[in-house]
């Protein structure tokens, strides 16, 4: 994940456009902003422009995002805080550990404790990460971004009950952010606190009904047993979100509902898209066989 807080200084807003395709797009596209996937965020724009050729907000977010990616960027913190500048310039010339070095050294300036928090996040050492956004949150309580990365970590090692203070405690600064709502949801899904975690993305799409929150909502009531409900969801979803994970939900719904055909031919699309769940070649098997049976 980057850094949310310079987003919202990139993208104060999101566009709406009166064309519904165009509108799932944008919140494809950000959903990936918010987690950093500035690429990823970069091909739904991109589908927007072929939709829309002359949408003037999705020219600008293209320019924005081809900015962010480009490593010879100036950020908002690198034009104004020298140790961050400093830090990005070890970055760039590829001295990771002066980088590390430059921002650990200032002990007293949370922005620089938060921008390494943020580097040992951005290279999956949580434990570290957490360790500096506890630093940074200390010495700025009120930054709520550093609870938020506290959340955030913590979810990712399966420390579910340090994610939910965490995001409880961000909550309190920002009670409308539909992204919180949406981790807490997650958590407390994690948690098997599943009426919580209804209740929670049920919020969170009351503030913005993005792609990626109806996801969540389907898995919750696959976790609830709700098995025709969430095969409702995920099968809308996969009008517009063709991704192994949404199919692999769709083939376990069908196979908890004893549509065995469905059940593999969905299962075998969500191996196709990716081979990155080891579990799914053993449900192809079993419901093969099941089906062998019939």
């Amino acid at each position: 994940m980057k850094k949310i807080f310079l987003l919202c200084l990139i993208f104060p807003c999101l566009i709406v456009s009166a064309n519904e395709i165009t509108e799932d797009y944008f919140d494809i596209a950000s959903n990936y902003a918010i987690y950093g996937q500035y690429n990823n965020a970069l091909v739904y724009v991109n589908k927007i422009l072929e939709e829309e050729p002359s949408n003037s907000e999705a020219q600008d977010v293209k320019a924005v995002l081809v900015r962010t990616i480009n490593p010879n960027s100036k950020s908002y913190l690198t034009t104004t805080n020298k140790n961050i500048r400093d830090a990005k310039n070890y970055e760039l010339q590829g001295e990771k550990l002066k980088q590390i070095e430059t921002l650990a050294n200032l002990s007293n300036d949370y922005w620089s404790l938060y921008s390494l928090a943020q580097y040992y996040f951005d290279n999956e050492d949580y434990q570290n990460a957490i360790l500096y956004y506890q630093k940074s949150s200390l010495l700025k309580p009120d930054f709520a971004q550093s609870y938020l990365g506290l959340a955030l970590s913590y979810n990712r090692t399966s420390d579910f009950s340090n994610a939910l203070k965490m995001i409880n405690k961000y909550l309190t600064y920002n009670k409308e952010a539909d992204i919180a709502y949406a981790l807490r949801a997650e958590i407390n899904m994690q948690l098997n606190n599943l009426s919580e975690a209804e209740k929670d993305i049920k919020q969170a799409l009351e503030i913005d009904e993005n792609l990626s929150y109806l996801l969540i909502e389907a898995k919750i009531y696959y976790a609830k047993g709700d098995y025709e409900k969430a095969w409702d969801k995920f099968n809308l979803l996969s009008k517009n979100i063709q991704t192994s994970e949404v199919y692999k939900y769709l083939g376990l719904c069908d196979y908890a509902l004893n549509n065995l055909p469905s059940a593999l031919l969905n299962i075998d699309k969500a191996i196709i898209l990716s081979n990155e769940d080891k579990d799914l070649n053993k449900r192809y098997n079993e419901i093969k066989t099941a089906l062998d049976k019939q």
